[in-house]
């Protein structure tokens, strides 16, 4: 049986993915790194320990949270395994046309989330909407709790020490356990929502009847089902 090689373009994205999905999942490393030298940077500091983590915190949970890179990495690596799959295929079946590379190309590019299609509709991100303003509802107090460390630490307020701010770290654990108790159901549902909806808005393959099955397993999901 004749074989023959995939073009080179394709071939080129696809270790291009790759090599993205490496870095990418390296990032998550790299940010546990960076929060343990703010660590040791306060400790050197002889600033108080509560403080220190409440920084850090703070630091890791913005950096890590906006930039997402386990979830970069997850979507790099899917893309390059589609288009490596494509490739193998391409090159096994050689009455495949090349049209089929091109269609594998577009299913990888949807899966990065780098372009949206199309805008979900208002109903389903408004109810996404109340879900997420919910759970903020019920952790911003544990959150609260945490100010005062932080300013501790920003001004630089020698006096204070680790007792002082004791009852506040108990308040913020029970809080904190509290609140994510209160919210679990609700992340549930807001998950089920976000899942659905950014597939909406990225896979030309999704319909919006999925919406509405995402909406019945939110719904489910406060329910406790």
């Amino acid at each position: 049986m004749e074989t023959r090689t995939a073009p080179q373009w394709i071939r080129d994205k696809e270790k291009r993915y790759r090599r993205a999905g490496r870095m990418w999942g390296g990032g998550g490393c790299l940010g546990l790194l960076a929060e343990g030298g703010v660590l040791a940077f306060l400790w050197i500091s002889r600033a108080s320990p509560w403080a220190y983590l409440s920084l850090a915190f703070y630091a890791g949970l913005a950096a890590l949270g906006f930039l997402r890179p386990e979830k970069r990495a997850e979507r790099y690596e899917t893309a390059s395994l589609a288009l490596k799959a494509a490739i193998a295929r391409y090159e096994a079946e050689p009455d495949l046309p090349e049209s089929a590379l091109s269609e594998a190309d577009q299913r990888a590019h949807e899966a990065l989330r780098v372009e949206r299609i199309r805008s979900a509709p208002d109903w389903i991100r408004s109810r996404r909407r109340r879900y997420r303003l919910r759970i903020l509802g019920w952790v911003s107090p544990a959150m609260l709790a945490l100010i005062l460390p932080l300013a501790a630490v920003l001004f630089e307020w020698r006096r204070m020490r680790t007792w002082h701010v004791a009852p506040l770290a108990a308040v913020f654990i029970l809080l904190l356990a509290g609140g994510m108790f209160k919210a679990s159901k609700l992340s549930k549902a807001a998950g089920a929502l976000s899942e659905a909806i950014e597939r909406y808005e990225y896979e030309s393959a999704a319909t919006e009847s999925a919406l509405q099955e995402a909406d019945q397993r939110a719904s489910e999901a406060l329910e406790g089902r």
